[in-house]
């Protein structure tokens, strides 16, 4: 896909998409999904601040967090509530998720994303790498 508003705009409906394949009770990290579409984790982390294109429908926000398993100050407190609503486990000072834990399964959430979107650059390559600590969704 060449550069440009056509290369953005999927990007944008692709990461809503992956994000909407990630099982509750799991997260992902920007950068696994960046890995995966072949963007970068500031990529995905500005998508997801903005949200889904203004035709889609919201997005589970609170399964994407940074490598740490956090988001930022501002959300937390919500993404608390969706984590324990969803049985995620929490990090042990109860402010982020416990990535190493509850890590969705890369490659299945890969081959999900492939059959919904087609070939993906990094899918092939998604392996867990548990060394790597807009519009909103409700998440009742």
């Amino acid at each position: 896909m060449t550069a440009g508003p056509e290369r953005a705009l999927w990007l944008r409906r692709a990461v809503a998409t992956v994000v909407r394949l990630v099982p509750p009770g799991r997260v992902v990290a920007y950068g696994d999904i960046a890995e995966l579409l072949g963007a970068g984790p500031r990529q995905v982390g500005r998508i997801m601040a903005t949200g889904p294109a203004p035709d889609e429908e919201p997005v589970p926000w609170w399964r994407v967090t940074n490598a740490a398993g956090r988001l930022p100050p501002h959300l937390t407190d919500e993404a608390v509530a969706c984590w324990r609503e969803e049985g995620t486990t929490l990090a042990r000072d109860g402010r982020g998720a416990a990535i190493r834990l509850r890590r969705a399964d890369l490659p299945a959430l890969a081959g999900a994303a492939e059959a919904a979107l087609g070939p993906l650059p990094g899918a092939a390559d998604t392996v867990p790498d548990h060394r790597r600590g807009g519009r909103r969704a409700d998440c009742t």
